[in-house]
């Protein structure tokens, strides 16, 4: 397994665009490899719909079969992604495939958004022993900083040094699954047009939820 891997194809950048191949590569952190079918069950997806998104980030080269064993007339394939850090390069998406960029960005956000409502709604639904459990596990942090490049660069490596160590912990006693999402993205002034035409959209979607 490569270390890192920067994303320029086409079809790769697709992939990383549906939000059920993201959950795919996510559920690698552990860098365990794994069967379709034990993806699928672990994400509580279709075995069948799962086997077709995993066939796909093999043919664009995001997953690789990385070994093959027999379990009486079973023959399991298994799979792991081709890099531990998967990033996109942003450069050539915004040079020539801009119309992804939107859709990549924010596949990871959908499904964070997802999961975290499933959560909450867990949580609002148990009763009070269960909720007790929840204490002290949810972190949330937004805000604005005026950085140089120099200094956005320091605080990514910062980050990703201190995620790091903690990314090699494995699955024990007392330890339980928490997700996080880290965006640092360059502002843009907000334009009137723009923010009514976005307002108008949210208010569509919704409605049509």
């Amino acid at each position: 397994m490569k270390e890192f891997l920067y994303v320029s194809d086409p079809e790769a950048l697709k992939s990383l665009a549906i939000p059920e191949r993201v959950k795919i590569l996510e559920l690698f952190e552990d860098l365990e490899p794994r069967t379709a079918k034990q993806i699928a069950t672990e994400l509580g997806e279709n075995a069948a719909r799962l086997h077709y998104h995993v066939k796909e980030l093999l043919r664009v080269g995001l997953l690789e079969q990385v070994d093959t064993r027999i379990k009486g007339s079973i023959i399991e394939k298994y799979y792991q992604p081709v890099a531990k850090v998967i990033q996109v390069n942003l450069r050539v998406m915004i040079e020539e495939n801009a119309q992804q960029l939107g859709d990549v960005m924010l596949s990871p956000i959908r499904t964070t958004e997802k999961d975290l409502l499933r959560t909450i709604n867990r949580f609002v639904a148990s009763d009070v022993d269960v909720r007790k459990e929840y204490s002290d596990t949810f972190a949330f942090d937004v805000g604005e900083l005026y950085l140089t490049k120099e200094e956005r660069n320091q605080i990514i490596a910062e980050i990703g040094g201190i995620l790091d160590k903690y990314k090699e912990l494995k699955n024990g006693e007392g330890r339980r699954k928490f997700k996080y999402l880290n965006i640092l993205f360059p502002l843009t002034a907000a334009d009137p047009a723009e923010e009514k035409l976005f307002a108008e959209m949210s208010q569509l979607n919704r409605a049509i939820k």
